[in-house]
């Protein structure tokens, strides 16, 4: 009785979480927390971005999925997105890829949140709020805590990758629980 039991909630834990699963093309990189700002790339530099899920099926389908535009917009104003730059284009027929990208040196230290668009279509998808900063301010010390910002030479990520990271792993602690009982 108690395995049938178990394996009713495993079976219930698992729809719930695939219902959660975005069945859309999502970033992975950079994300960020609502307000949280800690992401900073130095312009110039080489970065790379990542996503996952398929825009050629599921929610949101890009109208040509192998070239599908990637935008840097300024972010400040979420109803009011601007573009910077369009930053090229990209494949995203497979189930996830990452694409290279260089912050325009024209936007440091701007005092802007920006943000990475990708145009599908109905629904755009927009990567996680960052900073650009130049590699001389980025290198000056804080006024907040007087220490040098480490983002000199690697972007500081956001955190959490997806609602899908701490779903999965509740799911996994349950299950793992629930194998104690067997």
């Amino acid at each position: 009785m108690l395995a049938k039991t178990i394996l009713a909630a495993t079976l219930a834990l698992a729809a719930t979480v695939q219902a959660v699963v975005p069945n859309h093309i999502h970033f992975n990189d950079p994300v960020s927390n609502e307000g949280d700002l800690s992401t900073v790339y130095i312009a110039g530099g080489n970065y790379t971005f990542s996503w996952s899920t398929s825009c050629a099926s599921g929610d949101v389908v890009a109208p040509n999925p192998t070239a599908v535009e990637i935008q840097l917009i300024k972010a400040d104003n979420p109803l009011a997105a601007s573009l910077v730059a369009v930053l090229g284009t990209m494949d995203c027929t497979g189930p996830s890829g990452h694409n290279n990208w260089s912050p325009p040196a024209s936007e440091a230290d701007s005092g802007h949140i920006y943000s990475l668009r990708l145009i599908v279509g109905a629904k755009d998808v927009y990567s996680g709020k960052f900073l650009i900063k130049s590699k001389e301010a980025a290198s000056k010390p804080s006024s907040a805590s007087g220490a040098a910002n480490s983002a000199t030479t690697t972007p500081v990520k956001g955190s959490g990758a997806s609602i899908v990271t701490p779903v999965l792993a509740g799911a996994a602690a349950i299950a793992a629980g629930a194998l104690m009982f067997l």
